[in-house]
C-alpha cells in the first residue's frame, strides 16, 4: 500500500468512526415527523410506512369534497432509539394535524357540519381522543395472524380515566386491553394500564399547525420491554375517537423490526484506532523518505 493509499484508508476510517457516533446524538424536536426523522441524514431512523393515501379512514362526503382530511390518517410510523441513553425517539407521521378530527386546521375550532353531525374536536387532545403506540419485543418467527401483546403503550389515551401526568394525557403504561381482553391490533387507546413513571419522557408538542406531528420519547426503554430493542421489535398503533361519530379511526396492525446492525462503541474504537496508526504510518513514511538519500 502506498502512501496515498495509506493516507485515504485512514480518512475512511476516521470518517467511519465519526459518522457512527453522530448516528448516537438525539433527535431534536420541531413537530415535523418527516424532517425529524429522516432516515436520509439519520441512518438509525426506521420508518414503518402504512400509507400514502391521504383519505384511507373514514370520514364524511362533505369533508372530501371540501378537501378536507381528518388528522386520524396515518402516514407512517418513525423511530429512533439512542443505546446510550436508553431512550426511543417516536414520530407518528399523519396527513395534516395529529388529531384535528375534521381537518380544517384548527383543533378545538370544529366546523360546524360537524358538530351538526353529532361529532367534536376538543383541544388539547380532549374528550375521547387517543393516540397511541405499543411495543412488544420480537422474539422468535413473527407470525401476523398471532402478534405478541405489546408489552407498554405509549401516547394519549382515548379514555381519559387512563390519562398520564405528561402534556394532554400522555402516558408511558403497561398494556392493559379494554375489559381485560383484546387483539393487540386494536383498542390501544384504551388499553392503558398503569403509567410506568420510569418510561416518562415528554410529549413534544400539543399538535397544532406550528407543530402538527405527534412526537415523543420514552425513557429506560429496554429496561421498560425488558428486551435489547436492537435485537428487534414489534410496533402497533391506533389513533382516533373512542367514539368515531364522524369520522373513523386508523390502526398499524402489529410490524416487526428486525434486529438492527450498529456500531458498538468498542468498534468504533478499533476504527479510531486504525485511522490514527495508519495516519501515523504515513507521516513516519514521509520523514523516512525525507531523511534518505535519493528517495
Amino acid at each position: 500500500m502506498n502512501a496515498r493509499s495509506v493516507f485515504r484508508v485512514g480518512i475512511a476510517a476516521l470518517a467511519l468512526a465519526t459518522a457512527g457516533q453522530a448516528v448516537a446524538g438525539p433527535i431534536t424536536f420541531t413537530g415535523n415527523v418527516a424532517a425529524d426523522f429522516n432516515p436520509a441524514t439519520n441512518p438509525s431512523v426506521v420508518v414503518i410506512p402504512h400509507s400514502n393515501v391521504p383519505i384511507h379512514i373514514a370520514q364524511p362526503t362533505w369533508m372530501t369534497n371540501s378537501g378536507l382530511v381528518s388528522g386520524w390518517n396515518i402516514k407512517d410510523i418513525r423511530l429512533d432509539y439512542n443505546q446510550a441513553t436508553d431512550t426511543m425517539y417516536v414520530g407518528v407521521n399523519t396527513f395534516g394535524i395529529a388529531g384535528n378530527v375534521d381537518g380544517n386546521g384548527t383543533p378545538g375550532s370544529p366546523d360546524p357540519r360537524l358538530v351538526a353531525a353529532g361529532g367534536s374536536d376538543p383541544a388539547n387532545f380532549g374528550g375521547d381522543k387517543g393516540m397511541a403506540v405499543g411495543f412488544a419485543p420480537l422474539i422468535g418467527t413473527f407470525n401476523p395472524a398471532s402478534p405478541p401483546a405489546p408489552v407498554i403503550v405509549a401516547g394519549v389515551p382515548g379514555d381519559k380515566t387512563e390519562a398520564g401526568t405528561g402534556l394532554d394525557g400522555f402516558s408511558v403504561a403497561k398494556w392493559s386491553p379494554a375489559g381485560g381482553t383484546g387483539s393487540p391490533n386494536y383498542d390501544l387507546i384504551t388499553s392503558f394500564g398503569k403509567q410506568i413513571p420510569a418510561g416518562m419522557g415528554n410529549l413534544a408538542f400539543d399538535p397544532s399547525a406550528q407543530h402538527p406531528g405527534f412526537e415523543f420519547t420514552i425513557t429506560n426503554f429496554s429496561k421498560l420491554v425488558g428486551y435489547n430493542p436492537l435485537n428487534g421489535l414489534v410496533v402497533s398503533a391506533q389513533d382516533g375517537s373512542v367514539q368515531s361519530v364522524v369520522t373513523g379511526k386508523d390502526y398499524v396492525f402489529s410490524t416487526p423490526i428486525e434486529a438492527q446492525q450498529v456500531p458498538e462503541p468498542a468498534t468504533l474504537l478499533v476504527w479510531a484506532g486504525l485511522g490514527g496508526a495508519l495516519v501515523w504510518n504515513l507521516r513516519r513514511t514521509r520523514r523516512v523518505r525525507t531523511q534518505t538519500p535519493g528517495a
